[in-house]
């Protein structure tokens, strides 16, 4: 039994040393195998191809903003009732077209009143200068008369006492200054202007225009706050019209950009409604006085007009302002990591359509840090291969 019990025990410690050694070989061969295949992955570098394609490169610096139509706000000027409504939102109008109409039968009562008051005003003034002629022509015969005697007089002093010729001659001189103050207020009134008459016709008659609303500009109608019967007050806004569809971009720049903006300066414009869309404009404002933010960061706007707007660009819409400071157009591009330098001389990898690689040689030129011109060397449609930076 005993002997039994012994051979028992050792045929189970070889039983577990076997096992053991299996697992330690199965082991080393999966560690040996991950760490070939490890650094085999990781000495491999991959590459990448890419199109020579045509575009423009750019340098710049953005700034975030919003797209703002060119808007007019239009009011009658007057109160009343809206009487006629002549378009609609949406509509397209011309310089002068007439956007709506008040009632306007109490302001044509006020102006045919101030008009009657004008004429009667004008017919007094009529008649009292008549009266002043007459007079003065009346103190002329009389000044002309007294004259004469005094000159007889003159002529005849023994005809006549020195007290007669004095008394004459006192009575002449305030005839003279009677018909001089004549003739000052006749011409007085003949200048005169009927101020408060003519005044209160003129703004009769311009209250009554006003109840007629013109569109100022040419453009579209963007809004219209009224309806008809409803009343509107002389401090209102009735129509909002987009001037001759000018859409523009506003932003904010720092003090520390803004020198690098002049004024006629292309800009490129993208909404973020729209990202495939870039739009092309000018700067037409720059802000002389700064606006300090609630960062304490001096700012100055900016006024840009969009050149190719569409009608999907709407007011408000967030925008990106790329301000150039240069820009090379139409010219052919590659990733600025296909070119390297070789004995001074600058080469691409190019895989043809077999998948053949060859060197080539080329000329680049403007480069953003990402792209490079291609000046000479290569082909559009060509593809370039060069490795990928880890």
């Amino acid at each position: 039994m005993k002997i039994n019990s012994i051979w028992s025990y050792i045929t189970k410690k070889k039983f577990l040393f076997s096992a053991l050694l299996v697992l330690v070989i199965i082991g080393g061969s999966l560690t040996y195998w991950y760490t070939r295949h490890k650094t085999a992955s990781d000495d491999e570098v991959p590459f990448q191809s890419a199109r020579v394609s045509q575009g423009n490169i750019t340098v710049g610096f953005e700034s975030d903003g919003n797209i703002s139509y060119s808007k007019v706000n239009l009011g009658f000027g007057v109160d009343g009732a809206i009487a006629e409504v002549l378009v609609a939102t949406g509509d397209s109008v011309k310089k002068g077209a007439i956007i709506a109409k008040l009632e306007s039968s109490d302001y044509q009562d006020k102006y045919q009143l101030a008009m009657a008051n004008l004429t009667n005003a004008q017919e007094q003034k009529l008649t009292d200068l008549q009266d002043l002629e007459l007079k003065l022509k009346n103190g002329e015969l009389e000044l002309e008369k007294l004259r004469d005697s005094y000159q007889e007089m003159e002529a005849l002093p023994d005809a006549y006492s020195a007290n007669e010729v004095k008394l004459l001659k006192l009575e002449l001189d305030a005839k003279e200054t009677e018909y001089q103050n004549l003739k000052q207020k006749y011409e007085s009134e003949s200048n005169k202007a009927l101020t408060q008459e003519e005044l209160t016709a003129k703004m009769a008659w311009q209250d009554l225009e006003d109840t007629i609303l013109y569109a100022p500009v040419s453009g579209v109608i963007l809004s219209l706050s009224k309806k008809v019967g409803e009343r509107v007050s002389e401090d209102e806004d009735f129509a909002v019209i987009h001037d001759n569809n000018t859409v523009k971009a506003k932003t904010s720049v720092i003090e520390y950009d803004i020198g690098q903006i002049t004024l006629g300066q292309k800009v490129y414009v993208t909404a973020e409604a729209l990202p495939d869309n870039q739009f092309t404009g000018h700067v037409t404002h720059i802000e002389t006085l700064p606006a300090e933010d609630s960062s304490g960061l001096v700012n100055y706007e900016v006024e840009i007009e969009i050149a190719d707007p569409v009608s999907e660009l709407k007011d408000g819409m967030t925008a990106t302002i790329t301000f150039l400071q240069k820009e090379v157009s139409r010219c052919l591009i590659i990733p600025y990591q296909a070119v390297s330098m070789v004995d001074g001389q600058q080469i691409v990898t190019v895989k043809d359509q077999e998948g053949n690689l060859t060197t080539k040689n080329i000329q680049a030129g403007f480069s953003d840090g990402s792209s490079v011109e291609v000046i000479e060397g290569l082909s559009p449609g060509e593809t370039v291969v060069y490795r990928k930076s880890r």
